[in-house]
């Protein structure tokens, strides 16, 4: 007998009014903000029913890639999102157009390691600590936080995380290891606070940063596939107007 669903586990059902589907695709249109290498879906902005969404699309690729890696990704990548949804500073509205794409909501907003250096005060990176904060909250690590490019500062001046596909469910992991994967996570946030700000970043979080980055030594992944993305998940290239 199978055992039931944790909460983390229960995965809220899509909005069952597709806002975008592969017959539109297919169609063309939308803008091409990330060609990818050959194992990497190929990111669109498409402007639907007034609002812009990003759409993620392994079908372009080969045959082996989108049916293992691509199913696999869009799987989860999906799963994280809508164990998410509602979280302000995340993709919303999340959803799976097939097998191979999936589609969520545009943030507006600039990469953080595109910003002027004037905007990234203590305050952003306090907030930005709260949003990992909870993100962990409901069982899930990010992973790639040390990429500037999956952080964006939004026109509010608030802290966005996207690109959740190399995130990892903590919800079933011991209490011990859990913990160490969600300091090992917030040490990415406290990389950009150190370049940045470092006279507002305290002993404490100093302190984690540097056992992380010890540890970090034997962390064995590089990016996706183990290697450095050619682009970051939305922000590639301008989609228009901010």
């Amino acid at each position: 007998m199978d055992r039931p669903l944790t909460a983390f586990e229960k995965i809220p059902q899509a909005d069952p009014r597709q806002p975008l589907t592969r017959e539109q695709l297919e169609r063309g249109g939308g803008q091409v903000i990330s060609p990818g290498r050959w194992a990497n879906a190929v990111l669109r902005v498409f402007q639907h029913d007034g609002e812009q969404w990003v759409v993620k699309d392994f079908r372009s690729r080969s045959s082996v890639v989108r049916n293992t890696i691509g199913r696999l990704l869009i799987r989860r990548e999906w799963r994280a999102l809508r164990r998410l949804d509602g979280l302000a500073g995340v993709p919303a509205a999340a959803l799976r157009i097939d097998a191979h794409a999936l589609a969520y909501r545009f943030i507006p907003g600039t990469p953080l390691d595109r910003v002027v250096e004037e905007r990234k005060g203590p305050e952003f990176f306090l907030a930005f600590e709260r949003l990992l904060g909870e993100v962990h909250a409901r069982g899930i690590v990010h992973l790639d936080v040390r990429n500037g490019r999956n952080v964006l500062i939004t026109e509010a001046g608030r802290p966005a995380l996207i690109d959740f596909q190399s995130h990892l469910g903590t919800a079933h992991l011991p209490g011990a290891l859990r913990r160490w994967m969600e300091r090992f996570d917030m040490a990415g946030v406290y990389k950009h606070w150190e370049r940045l700000h470092p006279q507002s970043l305290g002993e404490t979080r100093i302190a984690l940063l540097a056992g992380m980055n010890r540890w970090r030594r034997l962390w064995p992944f590089r990016g996706y596939l183990g290697m450095r993305p050619s682009a970051p998940d939305s922000r590639k290239s301008d989609p228009g107007p901010r």
